[in-house]
C-alpha cells in the first residue's frame, strides 16, 4: 500500500477551455478579464463563482451551461469550504505510473497546482518567444535550454551558427531587452508570484 494525497480538479472547466481553443488558464484569464488567481482557485475546486456577471461571461465564452460549470460543484465546495485533499491508501498493484499525466496530481505544499501553472507558463513562454525574430528566439532557446534544447554557451552557439561570440551575445541581449518590454512582460506577470 502507498499513502497518497489526491487533489481534485474542476474537470468540466479544464475540458471546456480545451474545447474552445484556450491554451491555458492564463490565456482565458486575459481574454475574459477574470482574475487569474480566482480562476486557479475555481479550477482547483477551492471556490465556485457567485457573481452572475462572471458566471454568464464564462458560460458564453466556454459555450457551456450553468449546471456543468458551477452547480454540480457548488454543494461540495460550500459544504467542505473548498475541496482540499483526500488522503487514501492505494494498493501498489493499482498504481499506473506516477509520471502518467492522466493520474490525478499530488497536491503541492502551497495548495496551488504546480503542474497546471508550469504547463500554462510553458505555453506562455512559447507564445512570447514567437514574437521575437527567428534568430533571437533560437539563441534564447539554446542559451537557456528552453523547449528541451540543451543549454549552450555563447561560444557553442557562435560555432553552431558561424558567428562570433560577441555577435551571439548582442543577439541574446537584444532579445532579452525585447522580452522585458511591457507588452510581452504582461503575459508572464501572473506567474511571477506563483513561481517565486
Amino acid at each position: 500500500m502507498i499513502r497518497a494525497e489526491i487533489r481534485f480538479k474542476n474537470s468540466e472547466f479544464i475540458a471546456a477551455l480545451k474545447r474552445n481553443g484556450y491554451r491555458s488558464v492564463a490565456d482565458f484569464s486575459r481574454q475574459s478579464e477574470i482574475s487569474y488567481y480566482l480562476l486557479i482557485d475555481y479550477a482547483n475546486l477551492n471556490m465556485v463563482f457567485t457573481d452572475d456577471k462572471i458566471k454568464q461571461k464564462m458560460i458564453e465564452m466556454l459555450d457551456s451551461d450553468e449546471w456543468t460549470l458551477f452547480e454540480q460543484y457548488r454543494e461540495v465546495v460550500e459544504r467542505e469550504n473548498g475541496v482540499t485533499k483526500i488522503v487514501t491508501d492505494i494498493p501498489m498493484d493499482q498504481i499506473i505510473s506516477l509520471s502518467d499525466k492522466k493520474l490525478l496530481q499530488i497536491e503541492s505544499p502551497d495548495g496551488v497546482d504546480e503542474f497546471m501553472i508550469k504547463e500554462s507558463l510553458g505555453q506562455e513562454i512559447s507564445e512570447v518567444l514567437d514574437t521575437l525574430k527567428d534568430r533571437e528566439k533560437q539563441v534564447l532557446k539554446l542559451y537557456f535550454g528552453i523547449d528541451g534544447e540543451e543549454e549552450m554557451t555563447l561560444e557553442e552557439i557562435a560555432e553552431e551558427y558561424g558567428l562570433s561570440r560577441e555577435r551571439v551575445r548582442q543577439i541574446k541581449e537584444k532579445a532579452v531587452r525585447r522580452l522585458r518590454h511591457r507588452s510581452r512582460k504582461e503575459n508572464l506577470e501572473p506567474y511571477f508570484n506563483e513561481l517565486s
